[in-house]
C-alpha cells in the first residue's frame, strides 16, 4: 500500500512544525492509516478498508492560538484541512491529496459549572467522560446515538445532535450555549456570551448570535472551520455518581434509582400505539422515551449472539424481546420526591390502559440492563454486534401523526432482505428507532445490519439506504433529516435542503474552500447541473437508477 503524492514540503512541514512543535506533525504512513479508515459513519464500507485518498500530513494542537495558526498556514502553503475529535467514527477522511488533518485529541477542556447546569467542553472531551463528571453534581448531559464515546462539542456545532433521552435532554442543536470557533480564514470568533467576555452561559446572548448559520440542523460536518471550545447545557437527574454496576460483563446493569420509574408499554397497533404517544408527551410524564424494534432489545437483554439466536429458537425469549411486542415504548420516568413518583407512574399506567395497551412484566436484570443502556446511551454496540457493519434507511424528524407510515415506509426500504436468507442480517420486519424532542416531534431512523465483508450485503445494505430517498420524493413522508454532502444537492428544498443558503454562507466564510469536507454541501455547482436537476430528480430516484447507484456505493465501499 503506497501513500498518495504529492507529499508534505519541507517548508510547510517546518512552518506547522514551528507552530505545534515537530512531536505533533507526523507524516508516518502508519500513523495516517488511522486518518484514511474507510468504516465510516452512515457509509457502506468496502472490502477495500483503507480508503484511496490519505492526508498530507496530521498536526496536533493543543490551544484554539495553535488552531487559528495552523489553518492561517494552510492557507499560505494552498494546503486543505479536515478537524477530527474522538473518532467514533471516519470522519476524519480528507477529500482531495493536498490536506491535512487536524488531530484535536490534545484539546480536552472539561470544566463542570454546577451552578448554572453548564459544561466547558474541547473536542476530544467524550460524553461518557463528561456524564461520569457531571453525575458527580447531580447533572447528566445529552448522549447522542453514537454513544458515550462521541464528541459532545463535534455533535453540538457540527453533526446531527441527536440522541435516545431527547425528551429530557433536548438535542445537541439547542444544548450548545457560547462557542469558540476558529473560521475558514483562521480568524478566532467566541459567539454567544463568550464574545462579549461574559462567559459561556448562552448562546444568544451579547455576542454575535449566529448559531443558525454555523450550525442549522445538521451541521458544518467540518465544513466550515474547527471548534475549540464551548459552553455545553447539563440537565438535573435524581441520581448522584459514581454509579455501581450490577450483573457481570458483558451483561452490566444500573441500579434503578428510587424515585425512578421504568417501563416496558406495548400496544396492538400503530394507531393506538400513536395516540398513546401523544397523550404522554403532552403529559410531560417522561425523562426518556424510546421505541426499539424487538430484535434489538433481544441483542440487548441477551449476552452474546449465541444466546440470543438460541433463545429465539427455542422460545426462551423474555416478554421484553418478542417480536409480537414490538410496537412499544421503553419509559423512563425521573421525579424529585417519593410523592412525584407516584403520581408520575400512576400517569403512566393511566394512559397506557385507556389506549389499549399494556405494560409488560420486567426481569429485574433486564430492567437493569435496558436502564443503563438508555440512561448512557451504551446501545451502539448492541446494535454493531450481530454483524459490524451497520446504516441508516429511512428517517423522519416531524410529528408523531407520521409514526404508522414511517413503520411501513421502513418496512419498504429494506425490502425483505432481513428475512431468513437473505442479504441483510436477520432481524424484524422493519427496525426502526423513534423517540421525541422536548415533546414536540419524533426522531426516527430505521437501522440496517449487514456484513461489510459481502458485496452482496453491501449492495442490499446501499439499496436500503437509497430507497428512503426513493420513497421521500414520491410520497413526502414528513421532513428528511439525514441529508449529507452531495445528498442535499439531489434531494433538493423539496424535501428540507436549503442549499443554496449554506453554498453561500461556505462562499463567504471560505472562498477558496480551504476547510474541505466530503460531508458538506458541495462547494460549486456548475449552472447547466443546476438547471437540468430538477427535471432529473424524479429519474435519479427511481429504483432502476437507485439500484445501480446502490451497486456502485458498494463497490466503492464509499
Amino acid at each position: 500500500m503506497t501513500r498518495p503524492k504529492p507529499s508534505l514540503s519541507a517548508v510547510a512541514r517546518q512552518a506547522l512544525e514551528q507552530i505545534v512543535g515537530a512531536r505533533w506533525v507526523t507524516t508516518d504512513p502508519a500513523l495516517l492509516t488511522a486518518h484514511a479508515w474507510n468504516t465510516g459513519v452512515g457509509k457502506v464500507p468496502g472490502s477495500e478498508k483503507v480508503g484511496p485518498v490519505w492526508p498530507l500530513a496530521a498536526v496536533l494542537p493543543a490551544t484554539t492560538e495553535e488552531v487559528a495558526a495552523i489553518v492561517k498556514c494552510c492557507l499560505r502553503h494552498g494546503l486543505n484541512f479536515r478537524p477530527h475529535s474522538t473518532g467514533y467514527g471516519s470522519m476524519s477522511n480528507v477529500k482531495d491529496p493536498h490536506s491535512i488533518v487536524l488531530d484535536l485529541r490534545r484539546m480536552t477542556t472539561l470544566e463542570i459549572d454546577p451552578a448554572h447546569r453548564m459544561a466547558i467542553v474541547g473536542p476530544y472531551v467524550t460524553a461518557g467522560m463528561l456524564q461520569a463528571v457531571a453525575l458527580k453534581h447531580g447533572l447528566t448531559c445529552h448522549i447522542v446515538g453514537a454513544g458515550p464515546a462521541h464528541s459532545p462539542l463535534a455533535s453540538a456545532t457540527s453533526l446531527i445532535g441527536v440522541g435516545i433521552t431527547s425528551q429530557g435532554t433536548s438535542m445537541n442543536q439547542r444544548n450548545l450555549l457560547a462557542w469558540e470557533w476558529v473560521t475558514p480564514q483562521g480568524e478566532i470568533v467566541r459567539g454567544g456570551a463568550a464574545g462579549a467576555g461574559a462567559g459561556w452561559f448562552t448562546g444568544e446572548g451579547p455576542g454575535p448570535g449566529v448559531r443558525g448559520m454555523v450550525r442549522g440542523f445538521v451541521g458544518g460536518s467540518g465544513g466550515l472551520g474547527v471548534f475549540t471550545k464551548m459552553g455545553y447545557k447539563l440537565y438535573p437527574v435524581p441520581v448522584q455518581g459514581p454509579l455501581a454496576d450490577t450483573g457481570r460483563l458483558p451483561q452490566l446493569g444500573l441500579p434503578i434509582p428510587g424515585n425512578a420509574g421504568f417501563f416496558q408499554a406495548v400496544w396492538p397497533d400503530w394507531e393506538r400505539h400513536r395516540e398513546a404517544t401523544f397523550a404522554l408527551i403532552d403529559e410531560h410524564l417522561c425523562f426518556a422515551m424510546l421505541r426499539m424494534p424487538a430484535d434489538h432489545i433481544g441483542w440487548t437483554v441477551t449476552g452474546t449472539n449465541a444466546d440470543y439466536v438460541r433463545q429465539l429458537r427455542e422460545g426462551t425469549l423474555s416478554d421484553v424481546a418478542r417480536a409480537e411486542h414490538d410496537k412499544s415504548w421503553t419509559l423512563l420516568t425521573f421525579s424529585s420526591s417519593a410523592a412525584e413518583h407516584a403520581w408520575r407512574s400512576g400517569a403512566v399506567r393511566d394512559i397506557v390502559e385507556r389506549t389499549g395497551g399494556r405494560l409488560l412484566p420486567l426481569r429485574q436484570d433486564d430492567a437493569e440492563v435496558l436502564y443503563r443502556n438508555l440512561f448512557t446511551s451504551q446501545y451502539v454496540p448492541r446494535v454493531l454486534r450481530p454483524s459490524g457493519g451497520i446504516t441508516t434507511s429511512f428517517g423522519v424528524l416531524d410529528s408523531f401523526h407520521f409514526m404508522p407510515r414511517v413503520i411501513e415506509a421502513g418496512e419498504e426500504c429494506l425490502g425483505g432482505d432481513n428475512r431468513p436468507g437473505g442479504p441483510l442480517v436477520e432481524g424484524s420486519r422493519e427496525e426502526n428507532w423513534a423517540w421525541p424532542h422536548e415533546g414536540r416531534y419524533m426522531w426516527s431512523e430505521n437501522i440496517v445490519d449487514f456484513d461489510p465483508a459481502s458485496e452482496t450485503a453491501r449492495v442490499a445494505a446501499a439499496r436500503a439506504l437509497l430507497s428512503h430517498y426513493r420513497i421521500c420524493w414520491q410520497q413526502p413522508v414528513g421532513t428528511l433529516p439525514l441529508g449529507l454532502g452531495p445528498l442535499m444537492e439531489v434531494q433538493g428544498e423539496r424535501i428540507s435542503a436549503p442549499q443554496h443558503l449554506i453554498r453561500a454562507v461556505k462562499h463567504h466564510l471560505d472562498p477558496v474552500d480551504a476547510s474541505r469536507s466530503p460531508d458538506f454541501i458541495p462547494f460549486q455547482m456548475p449552472a447547466l447541473l443546476q438547471k437540468v436537476l430538477p427535471p432529473l430528480r424524479p429519474v435519479l430516484f427511481s429504483k432502476p437508477v437507485l439500484g445501480l447507484a446502490a451497486r456502485g456505493i458498494a463497490k466503492a465501499g464509499m
